[in-house]
C-alpha cells in the first residue's frame, strides 16, 4: 500500500455541516471501499476560487491522506470524476520520509505566533537602535562638553602665561 493525499472541493449547494458528511460519503467511504484507509483528514471550510467552476465561486476544501494500492487508485479517481459533489480534487503520492500532517488550524496558528515573535524582534530591535542612538547622543554631548571645559582650561593657562611674561619684576 502507498501514502497518497488528497484535496477536494466539495460544491457549495450544502450547509458546513452536510458538506462534512459529504467527505464522508463522497471521498472517506470510497477509500475504505477500494480497501484503503483514511490516515488524517482536515476539513478546511468555504474558500472562494480564483475564477468560476461550473458557475460556482466557492467551494468547501478538504484534505484526506489515505493508504490505498496503487491498483485501485484509478477506479477511485474516476468514482470522484462521476461525482457531482465533488468538484476539482488532486491526487499525489506523500513522500514516505515526510513527517506527520498539520492541520491547516495548526499551521495558521503557527504563522501567527511567528508573526508575533517577528514584532517582538523587530520592536525590540527599535528600543535598542534608539537606546543607542540616544547613548551616542549624550556620549556626543558630554565630549562637547569637555571640549569647552578644556578649551576654558586652555584660555586660564594662556591667561597666567601671560601675566608670568608681563610682569616685569622677573627677569626672563
Amino acid at each position: 500500500m502507498k501514502k497518497y493525499e488528497l484535496m477536494a472541493i466539495i460544491a457549495n449547494d450544502l450547509d458546513e455541516k452536510k458538506a462534512v458528511s459529504q467527505v464522508k460519503e463522497s471521498l472517506a467511504d470510497k477509500i475504505t471501499e477500494q480497501k484503503g484507509s483514511v490516515t488524517f483528514e482536515d476539513f478546511w471550510g468555504a474558500k472562494g476560487f480564483a475564477y468560476k467552476i461550473h458557475g460556482q465561486k466557492w467551494g468547501y476544501y478538504v484534505v484526506l491522506q489515505f493508504e490505498l494500492d496503487p491498483e485501485n487508485l484509478s477506479e477511485l479517481e474516476r468514482e470522484w470524476n462521476i461525482d457531482p459533489k465533488v468538484v476539482r480534487f488532486l491526487v499525489s503520492k506523500v513522500d514516505p520520509r515526510a513527517g506527520d500532517p498539520v492541520t491547516q488550524a495548526e499551521r495558521v496558528k503557527e504563522m501567527e505566533a511567528q508573526k508575533k515573535e517577528d514584532e517582538i524582534a523587530e520592536m525590540e530591535a527599535e528600543t535598542k537602535k534608539a537606546a543607542s542612538v540616544k547613548k551616542a547622543k549624550s556620549e556626543d554631548a558630554a565630549s562637547k562638553t569637555e571640549e569647552k571645559d578644556s578649551e576654558g582650561k586652555k584660555d586660564a593657562v594662556d591667561k597666567k602665561l601671560d601675566q608670568i611674561l608681563d610682569d616685569a619684576s622677573l627677569d626672563l
